[in-house]
């Protein structure tokens, strides 16, 4: 059976776009099944692409998040706090700055001070992150922490009594070097 055509003779542009997406039908059902391979294909593919970009996007608030944790980064502002700041330098605010510790103990020095806070903080997010989870999801990440915790005991452990074993001869070379005459 012909198709019917419009009222100069033959189809219009909208009917050949229409024709193009509409779904093809087979005489035959085995004729379908490459049709539906291409859709399957096609659907896993923008899956796989809205994830990435999910991913893409959870890593990039986690870096920033982490950031401002560190103090490297200021938090985001508000779009009229940046027009002002993109208006004019005068009343521009300077970045925190990176402290760079000059030697080991500086950096061991600053860790026990900052140290601590970024934990919580770091703690508190991953609580918050968490509380929104499904409940399976929430059992399942409390039994691993613990799990984790109590294969990690031996470890921590270790660390501390070598820590406490290498604090007497380290005590011992700076009073040698305090001593010793220049």
């Amino acid at each position: 059976m012909a198709k019917a055509k419009g009222a100069r003779g033959h189809k219009s542009k909208a009917e050949d776009v229409l024709a193009r997406k509409a779904t093809q039908h087979q005489d035959f059902v085995g004729q379908a099944e490459k049709d539906r391979q291409q859709s399957r294909a096609v659907e896993q593919q923008r899956i796989r692409r809205d994830q990435e970009e999910l991913d893409k996007e959870v890593v990039r608030e986690m870096t920033q998040d982490l950031e401002q944790m560190a103090g490297v980064a200021e938090p985001p502002r508000p779009a009229a706090a940046q027009a002002e700041q993109a208006a004019g330098p005068a009343g521009a605010k300077e970045l925190p700055r990176l402290e760079i510790p000059g030697s080991v103990r500086e950096a061991v020095e600053m860790l026990r001070q900052h140290g601590p806070a970024a934990l919580e903080a770091l703690r508190a997010k991953a609580e918050q992150r968490l509380e929104q989870m499904p409940a399976p999801v929430k059992s399942a990440v409390r039994l691993t922490e613990r799990a984790m915790g109590l294969a990690l005991w031996p470890v921590r452990a270790g660390a501390q009594l070598v820590g406490r074993m290498l604090e007497t001869p380290a005590a011992l070379i700076r009073i040698f070097i305090a001593r010793r005459p220049a």
